[in-house]
């Protein structure tokens, strides 16, 4: 019985050998992509979820002032209270606009979009999910002046989307995160309602 089993053994071992292998290559090439793949998932979970609310429109949570050695230091930037703005930025569109909660409301919420952006993609999945996020903040800007005269309505909208993008990308580590994230760009469709986080201020 042992020298059939022997055998069989001679002739089936290398053939399981490379299976077995075959079986790790597979199993090693695919690890990467599933960690990947989890990653873009919570990702998106995370951009989707991030949204400005009432309180940080009314200032409730305000930041101090942050250190101004930490706050061109990187590209995320301080966020002390944690509500996905850049505190700098945050409190810049509170003094531009102490009496304007529409305004605010608005220019909050893309600057929240635009943090995303420069934070949160790493691929065009990502990518897209962001740039939702952007088209919304941007066009609740858009809804923040009158369109009874057209000229002077894309000039008052470009004028307050610029005014957060000035903010947003002011150092040359954020001018290149955004050319960055930028190679990610796919096909997506705009959102064309519910733009506001915040409506009816």
């Amino acid at each position: 019985m042992k020298p059939i089993l022997w055998r069989i053994w001679r002739f089936t071992r290398w053939p399981l050998a490379v299976l077995i292998t075959l079986y790790v290559a597979i199993v090693i090439y695919s690890f990467p992509h599933a960690l990947e793949k989890e990653k873009t998932e919570q990702t998106i979970a995370r951009i989707n979820a991030q949204r400005l609310t009432i309180e940080n429109v009314n200032g409730e949570h305000l930041p101090p002032p942050p250190d101004p050695a930490q706050v061109d230091a990187t590209i995320e930037g301080v966020d002390a209270n944690a509500n996905g703005i850049r505190d700098d930025v945050e409190l810049a569109i509170f003094e531009k606009y102490p009496n304007n909660a529409k305004v605010r409301a608005a220019e909050l919420q893309y600057a929240m979009a635009l943090q995303m952006y420069l934070t949160e993609v790493f691929n065009s999945e990502t990518w897209v999910d962001a740039v939702t996020q952007n088209s919304r903040g941007y066009a609740c800007i858009s809804q923040t002046y009158p369109r009874d005269d057209l000229k002077e309505y894309i000039r008052v909208t470009a004028a307050r989307v610029d005014e957060v993008k000035t903010l947003m990308f002011n150092t040359k580590a954020r001018q290149d995160a955004d050319v960055h994230v930028r190679t990610f760009t796919t096909s997506f469709g705009l959102p064309n309602s519910n733009l506001c986080d915040i409506s009816n201020q």
